[in-house]
């Protein structure tokens, strides 16, 4: 033994070692020279290395540079021109180009692209030629991967199509588009089944083994089934690493070992990290290695306990497959609870739940599929017709995530440090508790229900202590937009929901905020105006909770683009009352007052905004949009007479609003500007150096996130969030 532990250290730093060198050595290829070509314009060739993604404004194409100069590192290239729709792998690209490094986003480091084997950011600048090239060999997954994606886009119905693709294919692209239904699968626990992953090839592995058993044989059908899989989903880096994580598991009988999962899976992250040092930072990668350690460690002796204890259960098959994965989803829980948590603001409390009566269901979706693929190529009319058929599958599995979805904690979200606080103190709970000498059932029981209670405490004190006092204003941090919340007693309003420069929807960071304020629906809904940076969360919002009344000026919804038509289904679908605001009129929701100013019938672009000054109680603020220096000063001559306490600065800051006098006249002491990561230059000098010349103290969402003015019944307290 004593041997073995120094022998062990040094393994294990010479493992460290080797890691670093080669992730310094990786870099030193790619990064490295990326970096250096920041803020480069140069004419670029490129090799198509995928089919463009089309979005409303510009297109998205995967290439790998071929110039002369430059260094031949995979890139994204963004077209306003919309000159790639045509665009196929092996097609050469021709363009003048500004380069800039993939590593950052928004202005802050961000290695999401890195991951994704991604080192460059090319803007087109001018004219964008496209030579027609073949396809090579590497090439080939993604055309496959195209043409299948298509195929089943004609297979199966409009309301289901997105989420075949998704489980079949991993492309979650249209899914996305659906705020209601991804949301569902999100906080049901079930979003998990829509990601090419290690289960995926599970519900493969499984049937074969169904009609070949366990032995070599069928190990080989297995392996050669899971690559074929992973050339169909086009070989992204989340089907390679199941990929990989499977055919390790598969080769112990295919060279008579013993399967060690814990060594095959250390060989497969190893591999994984040889091809890319950045997949560390994958959020996939770690979910599915978080997770396939809590099978390995929890799933079996769940399993025995509950046969243990209900060994009739035994019996029938499909009652096996349903504890099955009852015992999985709770297995996987302990450890990726904190990812989840740290990657997406909440965790799933009821994924359990979900998965008992969704997993079996998904499994025969997903095998169904890709019949149903097979038929359509001999005969489309037959695959559509099981297409038909499977379709009312998925809506079952619709049905139990918008329930689960629905219920109480379904979703615990992590933006308060209280909710933080309970979920540590639960992990301290199960860890102490299993450290006494209790016996097992006491053990999981006692923690649990300890747990659970807390967690009921932490969100009631939650709840009450924002129905206290006078009210809370807050100005979320939604990047360069503006998403502002009002809570007063039982009532909550809210002005715009949009923001820009983020990785984050405005909607969900809004919905996430009135939950862990004990709020389940908003009374109001004012939009200043319809630019997207005001208004691109509100679809998602109205998915999370209800918006029982949206207001608006005149023409903030006249839009035909893509955030406006997505409000108005979102509205439509939900029942929301819209009302357009004509002239001045006030708003009551409780105590809570809303004094509403459309702008005048003439106005055009920013100065059409809805302002409003909101009451509570004497504590006064003021909301002007994004509306000029000219129109603040008509808007001046409107206003209640009578001090204010905040000020919203207007256009985040831009230099073109907050005029001195409308500074002067409003005679407030405190001012917010919704601001983020933006090439406008928001706030500006000038502004600022307004706002301190007239005695404001000025807040930032850039620099402090979330503001909350928590206001007394004789005065407003206010504190910036952590």
């Amino acid at each position: 033994m004593s041997g073995r532990r120094p022998r062990a250290f040094a393994l294990a730093l010479l493992g460290c070692g080797a890691g670093f060198g080669w992730f310094y050595a990786h870099a030193m290829y790619t990064t490295v020279p990326a970096a250096r070509l920041d803020g480069v314009t140069a004419a670029v060739s490129a090799v198509a290395l995928d089919y463009p993604q089309r979005y409303e404004n510009y297109d998205r194409l995967e290439v790998r540079l071929e110039t002369e100069g430059l260094p031949r590192l995979n890139a994204l290239l963004y077209d306003n021109s919309r000159s790639l729709g045509e665009a196929k792998p092996g097609d050469r690209v021709e363009l003048e180009a500004r380069l800039r490094p993939a590593d950052r986003r928004y202005g802050e480091a961000d290695a999401v692209y890195n991951v994704k084997d991604i080192y460059l950011i090319l803007s087109a600048k001018g004219e964008v030629r496209l030579i027609p090239g073949a396809p090579t060999v590497g090439m080939l997954p993604r055309v496959l991967f195209h043409r299948l994606n298509a195929l089943m886009q004609s297979i199966f119905p409009a309301d289901t199509e997105a989420f075949f693709r998704a489980l079949t294919l991993g492309d979650k692209t249209e899914l996305y588009r659906d705020a209601r239904l991804q949301l569902a699968l999100s906080r049901a626990g079930l979003m998990h089944m829509t990601a090419v992953s290690g289960m995926h090839l599970v519900f493969l592995i499984g049937l074969i083994r169904s009609a070949l058993g366990r032995g070599r044989r069928s190990a080989l059908f297995c392996l050669a089934a899971v690559w074929l899989f992973v050339l169909l989903t086009g070989a992204g880096p989340s089907a390679v690493r199941a990929g990989v994580m499977q055919s390790l598991l598969l080769l112990a009988p295919l060279l008579r070992r013993e399967n060690d999962s814990l060594t095959s899976l250390s060989a497969a992250l190893a591999l994984l990290l040889l091809l890319n040092p950045y997949a560390a930072a994958s959020t996939g990668l770690q979910l599915s290695f978080a997770a396939l350690a809590g099978l390995l460690c929890f799933s079996a002796r769940l399993s025995q306990a509950i046969y243990r204890r209900w060994p009739r259960l035994r019996r029938w098959r499909l009652v096996r497959g349903a504890v099955g994965a009852f015992v999985s989803s709770l297995s996987v829980l302990p450890f990726t609870m904190p990812l989840m948590g740290l990657h997406f603001g909440f965790v799933s409390l009821l994924s359990p739940l979900s998965n008992l009566f969704a997993f079996a269901v998904v499994s025969i979706c997903f095998g169904g599929a890709y019949l149903a693929g097979l038929l359509g190529l001999v005969y489309l009319p037959l695959g559509r017709w099981l297409g038909w058929v499977l379709a009312w599958l998925a809506r079952y599995v619709f049905l139990v995530a918008k329930a689960t979805a629905s219920l109480p904690l379904a979703a615990v979200y992590l933006d308060r440090r209280e909710t933080v606080a309970w979920l540590l103190l639960a992990y301290a709970l199960f860890l102490g508790f299993g450290l006494m000498g209790l016996r097992r059932p006491l053990r999981i029981a006692l923690p649990a229900l300890l747990t659970a209670a807390c967690l009921g405490l932490t969100l009631y004190a939650a709840r009450m202590d924002y129905e206290r006092g006078a009210g809370t204003f807050a100005a979320l941090d939604v990047g360069e937009g503006q998403c502002l919340c009002a809570l007063l007693g039982e009532s909550t309003l809210m002005i715009d929901c949009g923001g820009l420069g983020t990785a984050d929807n405005a909607g969900e960071t809004a919905g996430a905020w009135l939950f862990s304020r004990g709020r389940a629906q908003v009374d109001a809904l004012l939009l200043t105006h319809g630019d997207t940076d005001h208004c691109n969360g509100v679809a998602r919002l109205m998915a999370l909770c209800p918006v029982r009344k949206l207001f608006y000026p005149t023409g903030a919804l006249d839009g035909n683009n893509e955030t406006i038509r997505g409000l108005l289904d979102a509205a439509r679908e939900q029942g929301t009352e819209l009302i357009e605001v004509r002239e001045d009129s006030e708003l009551r929701l409780g105590e809570l007052c809303a004094e509403l100013f459309p702008p005048p019938a003439d106005a055009q672009g920013n100065d059409a905004c809805l302002s409003c000054v909101l009451s509570f109680g004497s504590y006064d603020v003021l909301v002007t949009g994004d509306m000029s220096l000219e129109a603040e000063a008509r808007l001046l001559e409107r206003l209640p007479g009578r001090a204010y306490e905040l000020y919203v600065v207007g256009h985040h800051g831009s230099k073109y609003a907050s005029s001195e006098a409308l500074l002067r006249g409003l005679g407030a002491d405190t001012a917010v500007v919704s601001c983020g990561y933006n090439t406008y230059g928001h706030p500006a000098p000038e502004t600022l150096e307004r706002l301190q010349r007239c005695g404001y103290t000025v807040w930032r969402t850039d620099e402090g996130g979330t503001i909350e003015v928590r206001i007394g019944r004789d005065y407003g307290e206010e504190e910036r969030s952590a």
